[in-house]
């Protein structure tokens, strides 16, 4: 459980419900990619990570702890912030910015 507000840039384990199709299901880190207004409101919007390097156009690399990871951006999905787990770490501004560049191009603005 969150003990503090997730901030835009914050990664946290999330255990994500049974899914459908393509969708990210299971333990896995999460980006949180909304700022204090939505969250102090209980509510996160996340992207799933993964270490799974493909270079699809939707993906963008962040690290995390030195380690490599891919947000998998397609997969941009609203929580309760009652849902996330540990903390992991931070990514820097200019990935949480490249994450948010290509939610820009999906959401169609």
């Amino acid at each position: 459980m969150v003990t503090s507000e997730p901030n835009a840039g914050d990664v946290y384990w999330l255990e994500a419900p049974a899914a459908h199709g393509h969708e990210q299901q299971g333990r896995r880190p999460v980006l949180i990619v909304t700022d204090t207004r939505l969250t102090s409101l209980g509510l996160a919007w996340a992207v799933p990570l993964t270490t799974t390097v493909r270079g699809w156009p939707l993906h963008a690399d962040v690290h995390i702890g030195g380690r490599l990871s891919v947000a998998m951006c397609e997969q941009l999905r609203s929580i309760g912030v009652e849902r996330l787990g540990r903390f992991i770490g931070t990514v820097s501004y200019s990935e949480l910015a490249e994450v948010r560049s290509i939610l820009h191009t999906i959401l169609g603005h």
